[in-house]
């Protein structure tokens, strides 16, 4: 049985499909470069990344709403404003559906995700699959 051919996207290559063959060029110092490039490559087209992204935020700045560490802690210290009520920042307002901003209201969740009506959900009769 004649073995597969692996491809590498990032350097554009094709090599017989085995183990050894894949590990030695996956560790290899061009196609490490080549991976490298092309991420980043992708660094300056969005403007929306930041410094901050991919990191967690400070429990303990969370919590006391100070941190020992200040500017130099590794965690994002949110603005006082998120912290009051980080429930209100989520829920949209009627104005957010009137205006037609991406938005999720309740009526367009799936139904696995509404919260539950008031009274309780009704009894669901019994099926006997004896």
């Amino acid at each position: 049985m004649p073995l597969g051919k692996y491809y590498c996207d990032y350097c554009d290559k094709q090599f017989q499909d085995t183990s050894s063959a894949r590990k030695r060029h996956l560790q290899g110092l061009q196609h490490q470069r080549a991976k490298t490039l092309y991420y980043e490559s992708f660094k300056g087209q969005n403007q929306i990344q930041s410094d901050s992204f991919g990191r967690g935020t400070c429990n303990h700045f969370l919590r006391t709403g100070f941190c020992q560490y200040g500017d130099s802690c590794i965690y994002i210290h949110p603005k006082p404003q998120h912290l009051q009520n980080p429930i209100s920042q989520l829920m949209p307002t009627s104005e957010d559906a009137i205006r037609g901003g991406m938005s999720i209201s309740l009526g367009n969740l799936p139904p696995s995700l509404r919260p539950p009506p008031e009274g309780g959900y009704p009894p669901l009769p019994f099926v006997d699959w004896g």
